[in-house]
């Protein structure tokens, strides 16, 4: 899963403002062109770039003033797209005053944008060389340095930021993401906090905190946040597809079957939002439409292997045993690994009466993933039909410690004990792991 850094939106127009007001200031001759630079400048500030552009290269030509000309001609060419023609006009300003910092970081905002970071780095240092005091170039810096993965860099210009301006939470923001790459999670944790202390209703830090959590295992902490969120941006995908999942997670299946089927207004192709959808479906144990929906997924993408898996187990509970065993085995083709997949496999076997085939798939799937307890259950309960009872009670021992005394798991030894009254281990088991 994604997380969210917001994109550094500065042209430094507030540390930059257009020269509108100094056309007064340099005699006769550039009073004569005052109409023109006052037009170039309204020409600007109202999105008429291309206007813009044609009047300070007439401004250019005449010669007045020049490093301020090719300044706000840069800014022009800039917001135009004109990325090499920005470049040449900041250039110029700077050849005209060395000392025109806000140049240099106009060049560096360039230089970013033509994915040439360490030249951006370079123009930055430039303009700090020259003041210091620019929170925005020490937050822009940081996050060119954690791109690059310079982290030691990126850590001290965020700091150098947020202390210059204490308010800036977009940046307490993205340092929180620095952190949480680092795998420093109560730092990004406090950096996100952070920001929502200085801006309360600020989503991208509501959303890291929700995926924070959630990376985490903490379902119930990372929902309340992604509610957050969502409140603040009803109809962000990301967050909707998080809520689905977590729903499913709390077994809130009726507002994850909402929650997704809201989301699919806004992309009904949303492999990831009909994923959750189904598993809402087959949580309130609607399986056919579960069953749809997961065939919707694989019409989009038939190599989804834990479909084809899910697949397996609703058509287990419609009683289709033969289409089951076809998804299980479509499953293990895409990913002949999957123990999940194996272990229903098992099961399917178990049914059908072939023993041996349950145990031998099924102990592949617990050499994978020895934990898995319904991998032990389903392996003590094979084992107590193929009378090994040493074997049964291993495994059951196994799984009581992941999962005890599993309701589901006695379901199963009871339905076995009626097909096969003579076996006389079933109750002692049991007796061992079941019986208060």
């Amino acid at each position: 899963m994604f997380r969210f850094r917001l994109s550094y939106l500065t042209l430094l127009l507030s540390l930059s403002p257009l020269y509108g007001s100094m056309v007064t200031q340099h005699g006769i001759s550039y009073h004569r062109n005052q109409n023109l630079y006052e037009h170039a400048v309204r020409a600007y500030q109202e999105g008429e770039y291309e206007q813009a552009i044609t009047l300070y290269e007439s401004l250019v030509d005449l010669k007045l003033d020049a490093a301020d000309t090719y300044y706000n001609l840069g800014l022009a060419y800039l917001e135009s797209g004109h990325l090499q023609e920005a470049e040449e006009s900041f250039q110029e300003a700077l050849a005209y005053n060395r000392q025109d910092y806000e140049a240099s970081v106009q060049l560096a905002i360039v230089y970013k944008k033509g994915n040439q970071h360490q030249q951006a780095i370079e123009f930055y240092k430039d303009a700090l060389d020259i003041n210091q005091d620019l929170y925005e170039v020490h937050y822009d810096l940081a996050l060119l340095y954690g791109e690059m993965h310079q982290s030691e860099l990126a850590h001290y210009h965020f700091s150098r930021a947020v202390s210059l301006n204490e308010r800036l939470y977009e940046a307490y923001n993205d340092w929180g993401i620095l952190f949480d790459s680092e795998e420093k999670t109560l730092k990004a944790r406090a950096c996100y906090l952070m920001a929502l202390q200085i801006k309360p209703d600020f989503f991208f830090a509501l959303y890291n905190l929700g995926l924070s959590y959630k990376n985490t295992g903490d379902f119930h902490t990372a929902l309340e946040y992604y509610k957050k969120a969502h409140a603040i941006q009803q109809d962000h995908l990301e967050t909707m597809i998080s809520l689905g999942n977590l729903y499913n997670h709390s077994r809130q299946y009726e507002k994850a079957i909402e929650v997704s089927q809201k989301a699919l207004q806004i992309d009904s192709q949303s492999i990831h939002t009909l994923y959750n959808l189904a598993n809402g479906y087959f949580g309130e144990n609607q399986y056919e439409q579960a069953k749809g929906v997961y065939e919707q997924i694989l019409e989009l993408d038939s190599n989804i292997p834990e479909v084809y898996n899910n697949l397996g187990i609703i058509c287990l509970e419609l009683k289709d045993l033969i289409s089951a065993e076809d998804h299980y085995q479509s499953a293990l083709t895409l990913r002949p690994d999957y123990s999940s997949a194996m272990s229903n496999l098992g099961w399917i076997h178990y049914l059908n009466g072939k023993i041996k085939a349950a145990i031998s798939i099924t102990e592949r799937a617990h050499s994978l993933n020895p934990l898995d307890p319904v991998a032990n259950y389903n392996l003590g309960l094979y084992y107590l039909r193929n009378r090994e009872p040493e074997k049964a009670q291993e495994h059951y021992q196994t799984a009581t410690k992941i999962s005890p005394a599993d309701p589901y798991a006695l379901r199963d030894i009871e339905d076995a004990m009626e097909k096969d009254p003579e076996n006389s281990h079933y109750q002692d088991i049991i007796s061992s792991f079941f019986q208060k």
